[in-house]
């Protein structure tokens, strides 16, 4: 009997649970750079520097009583967190974080990234659109429009990959780059159209319109509670890390560097600072960054970064027909 299903099952489950911890740190990590940014203090009692904070949160929520509102869709609302977080964590074993081959791996991985990615989103609506209260609604309403606009973009920015590498797979991609170099260096514009759909995606400041505070509340989050709200805020902190991780992988060459290939320990620490320094210009932009209006939506993400992602592509193609 091969012991291929059983290795598979251990790493599945040990890449899951890494998953889940490293989703409180990066949660961590953008309170306290963000904190720092606008001169407070952030997570500060538990544990050192507040670094637990996160978890005990989380841990706090789910000892609360849920309130759920009149006319909930209640199948909705008790699925939402559970196709999140099983979409997210499957999506996270295509990613190469503890070696340069995934946990799980097969021809043509990235789609199924890609489609991970895009389908994120219905937990979000689902939890939204289940409650039918003013401010869910609205909320619910300006994530559908600011998700028509990143979505297509985002998701280009890692097409251009695709073009370039001649590969649909993951493993290949990262192999590209450690025979060459990071895609980064190729396609700095595409870098930089990624990171700016990747603040819009995750609702961060200047795209935070879904959630604005001071018009809608907390947006479609508005009426969550107890250990439902517990769940989405955990969501939203592993896409934070999924989608950092994608970056990393189909940008930075994953966790590539001096001597990963000869000592397989190094390969997870690369990985791991490259995308904490990722979360931290994250962090950066949201920190100093004043929330677009909804009417501008289009003026300040759609149209500049498009044609950024234009000028990138041509670039390429004049670079691959040897123009250039």
């Amino acid at each position: 009997m091969s012991s291929a299903p059983l290795l598979t099952s251990i790493l599945t489950i040990v890449a899951g649970i890494i998953f889940f911890f490293l989703s409180f740190l990066f949660e961590w990590v953008e309170r306290k750079a963000v904190a720092r940014i606008q001169k407070r203090v952030g997570p500060y009692f538990t544990g050192p520097g507040g670094i637990f904070q996160p978890f005990v949160d989380f841990l706090k929520l789910l000892s609360k009583t849920e309130a759920i509102s009149k006319g909930t869709e209640l199948l909705f609302y008790r699925a939402s967190p559970i196709i999140g977080v099983t979409l997210l964590t499957y999506g996270f074993l295509h990613l190469p974080f503890l070696s340069q081959s995934p946990v799980l791996n097969f021809n043509g991985d990235l789609l199924v990234v890609f489609i991970v990615f895009a389908f994120t989103c219905l937990s979000y609506l689902m939890a939204g659109l289940s409650l039918r209260t003013p401010f869910t609604v609205v909320g619910t309403g300006r994530l559908i429009v600011q998700y028509s606009l990143y979505e297509l973009i985002f998701l280009s920015s890692f097409a251009l990959i695709f073009f370039q590498a001649g590969s649909a797979t993951i493993s290949d991609i990262v192999q590209y780059q450690m025979i060459n170099r990071p895609l980064v260096l190729y396609q700095p514009i595409g870098f930089i159209v990624a990171v700016f759909s990747l603040l819009a995606k995750l609702e961060k400041p200047p795209f935070d319109l879904p959630h604005a505070k001071q018009e809608v509340a907390a947006g479609w989050m508005s009426e969550l509670s107890g250990r439902t709200l517990a769940y989405m805020r955990l969501i939203g902190n592993m896409d934070y890390l999924f989608s950092v991780s994608l970056i990393v992988t189909l940008f930075l060459g994953g966790g590539s560097g001096p001597f990963a290939s000869q000592i397989t320990v190094l390969w997870p620490i690369y990985f791991l600072i490259k995308a904490l320094a990722i979360a931290l210009v994250l962090s950066y932009i949201e920190g100093v960054a004043v929330r677009v209006r909804s009417i501008l939506l289009p003026m300040r993400l759609g149209i500049p970064l498009t044609s950024l992602l234009v000028v990138q592509a041509v670039i390429l193609a004049i670079w691959r027909m040897g123009l250039w």
